[in-house]
């Protein structure tokens, strides 16, 4: 039956688009009119602007919505029409919200403000902060989320369910666009009338799959019950650290003042958590097992991991909350502890030959990341190139990684194609509140294949992408100038699981690089002052042996320090490594002592270039990297841009291992300390006689 209320609204909504009232006014661009006053001069709008009028932009805030869109600003307004609005009403009284489509019908004040808040709120992309707004040429692909929130502080995505017809537009799935009135310009803003309201789901991850478990049309009933099995529910239903809101009302965390550029830095506004599942679908095991969806029960889907020989070491018992449990780690291998939308699958910035600039820019060299999953520390790949229809999970395809090659994919075998996480009109995605559901047609697991791959492979991970608080807050892939944001050091109000910050005089900040031409791999950067210590949580290591730890450093800010690097499985004991790592000393550092030398037409020589660089513990930056985004100078050619080696030790699979950063500069608070980006290298790589490391 819900489905069917589904359809039938998103019926309405059509027709709802069909018969809109055309203002050919919109054509114009006005110049001396705001947001609010084009709405207050357009009758099809006048339900809208008088809850404009009634809303107050916050709780602690006099100031109404419309007010507001009567001030300067940058605002993307999807303003809903009269019976867009009524419409909505329609669908309360299906939902037993209200007796009859009225706003005199609801049962008390609360409820009516309530929904006021939903249908002003979220019509609204409030620009400001990042001063952008958006016109239907910038609007994200299908799929995508706008990067700036509603004022309500939610995603809404795109779609475009006719091809044939690229002027079909749905914001947030059945809200359809005007295809007249569009791209209304006024002086604070950009305005597109939608013929229904936007009213993206409340509900959780855990709380869909709840439903799921029990909803066999959802496609996706068998990994739900699973994940009910594991008693992972209440996990996936947090939304928000509700201790750091607190304290951040409380206003526990002023800004800082950044004595280098003279700015106030603000600390994040929420603490949001965030999941992402990749679910094979009922489909799958229906085929898989032979067997209906309404029959499969957990005891089959322990029989078939076990006829894979996956988890061997796991127990097999029913203790399935257990990280040791067979079934707990096939699961927890879907999941991991950040939302990653679809336009950040891949992360694309300043891969070599990509244009950041160009929105329809396809794929160049790969793209990829390594996060680590839910329960047992794993590692899952997602991988992105110019030969892969869809991003995919855990693909090793073989590289053209030679010096003068172009670092494409030369050829993949089926056993290492990995699952592809289809992201059309088609694909299935469950877009929610705190997390992703994305449907697969093939199962992934931490196969023994999977390990030796990623055994063989060199691990470059972003200093963020260890932190799942930063893509869950918005703070990765920032197109925004100057975005920055500043942690705590009290050591009661730390933002971070995987970072801690051991000393109070530590200033603890996240830069986001793009657009500013830093040298800085996917454009951000960890960065601290004062007298600083920071311990990170390392990622683990896919296979026991002997890895190199590097880091990526740019040596361009005369503000560089000097640290010392600790490293160790007991975070209280971490041992002292090399000596301190100087991050001023680069490739264009007084007489060279690096050995650096800018690569010639002779592969030879720039192969002993680079052993003799090594020798002094330091490497070229990456030609994968390059510095100004769409540009041709890599980080390889950069002499700023260098690797350090630091960390050269036997490690297992098994056991967690701490990586410290220590000030040596006690007297030196302007000192920076300065990470980039960190390297995992097996020997089978750095130290391989048949197959150097290659240069990228």
């Amino acid at each position: 039956m819900k489905k069917v209320i589904g359809y039938w609204l998103m019926a309405i909504a059509v027709l709802a688009g069909c018969k809109e009232d055309i203002d050919t006014s919109a054509r114009y661009v006005f110049t001396e009119r705001t947001v609010a006053s084009y709405l207050e001069d357009h009758q099809q709008f006048s339900e809208y602007v008088r809850l404009l009028k009634e809303q107050k932009v916050s709780d602690v805030s006099e100031t109404t919505v419309y007010q507001l869109m009567t001030a300067y600003g940058y605002y993307t307004c999807f303003a809903p029409t009269n019976q867009g609005i009524q419409l909505y009403l329609d669908s309360l009284v299906i939902k037993g919200i209200i007796p009859q489509a009225s706003w005199d019908a609801f049962p008390d004040e609360r409820t009516k403000d309530s929904i006021r808040t939903v249908i002003v709120l979220n019509s609204i992309l409030d620009g400001t902060k990042q001063e952008k707004k958006f016109y239907t040429t910038s609007f994200p692909k299908v799929n995508e989320e706008f990067e700036i929130n509603t004022m309500a502080d939610r995603k809404i995505s795109i779609a475009y369910p006719i091809k044939t017809d690229q002027d079909s537009i749905y914001i947030d799935g059945i809200c359809p666009l005007s295809k007249r009135n569009r791209d209304i310009e006024a002086i604070n803003g950009t305005i597109h009338q939608i013929g229904y309201v936007i009213n993206p789901s409340n509900e959780t991850l855990g709380s869909t799959l709840h439903k799921y478990a029990y909803d066999y049309e959802s496609g996706l009933s068998v990994m739900a019950g699973l994940v009910e099995v594991c008693g992972l529910t209440d996990t996936l239903s947090q939304v928000k650290d509700e201790r750091y809101e607190r304290l951040y009302r409380e206003g526990a965390f002023p800004s800082f003042k950044w004595q280098l550029r003279g700015w106030e830095i603000p600390a994040p506004e929420h603490r949001k958590y965030g999941f992402t599942l990749f679910a094979e679908t009922d489909e799958f095991w229906e085929k898989e097992l032979g067997k209906d969806r309404r029959d499969i029960k957990k005891e089959d889907i322990i029989a078939w991991i076990t006829s894979q020989g996956l988890y061997p070491e796991a127990v097999n018992d029913d203790n399935y909350n257990s990280p040791d449990n067979l079934l707990n780690q096939f699961v927890t291998y879907h999941l991991l502890p950040m939302r990653l939308p679809v336009d950040k699958l891949g992360l694309h910035y300043n891969e070599k030959g990509y244009n950041y600039n160009n929105k329809n820019a396809v794929p160049t060299v790969p793209v990829w990341a390594h996060y680590v999953t839910m329960g047992k520390r794993r590692l899952l790949r997602i991988w992105e190139s110019a030969e892969t229809e869809w991003p995919c999970i855990n693909r090793f395809p073989k590289l053209n990684n030679g010096r003068k090659e172009d670092y494409h994919e030369r050829e993949c075998s089926d056993e290492n194609k990995g699952v592809e996480i289809r992201t059309d009109e088609n694909s299935g995605i469950v877009k929610l509140i705190n997390g992703i559901i994305y449907p697969i047609d093939q199962p992934i697991a931490y196969s023994e294949n999977v390990r030796n791959e990623l055994a063989k492979v060199r691990l470059r991970f972003d200093s963020w992408e260890l932190q799942p608080e930063a893509m869950n807050n918005d703070m990765r892939l920032v197109s925004q100038n100057d975005a920055i944001w500043y942690f705590s050091s009290d050591p009661d109000k730390q933002y971070f699981e995987n970072a801690t910050v051991n000393s109070k005089q530590t200033n603890f900040m996240l830069l986001s690089g793009r657009n500013q031409s830093w040298p800085n791999y996917q454009g951000d950067e960890l960065l601290a002052e004062g007298v600083y210590d920071i311990t990170i949580t390392c990622p683990p290591v896919p296979k026991s042996g002997v890895y190199e730890i590097r880091m990526g450093v740019s040596t361009y800010s005369g503000t560089r320090g000097i640290c010392q690097v600790y490293w160790g499985p007991r975070k209280d004991q971490l041992v002292a490594q090399g000596i301190p790592v100087n991050m001023q000393l680069g490739g264009n550092s007084e007489n060279n002592i690096l050995g650096w030398e800018r690569d010639t037409d002779d592969e030879d020589y720039d192969a002993e270039v680079d052993k003799k660089m090594r020798n002094n513990g330091f490497m070229k930056g990456p030609e994968y990297i390059v510095a100004v985004a769409g540009g041709r100078e890599t980080n390889r050619m950069n002499a700023g841009a260098t690797r350090r080696i630091v960390v050269r030790e036997a490690m297992s699979p098994d056991v967690t291992y701490y990586i410290r950063f220590k000030t040596v500069q006690p007297d030196y608070t302007t000192k920076q300390l300065f990470v980039d980006y960190l390297e995992w290298c097996p020997k089978e790589v750095y130290d391989n006689p048949e197959s150097p490391e290659d240069i990228w």
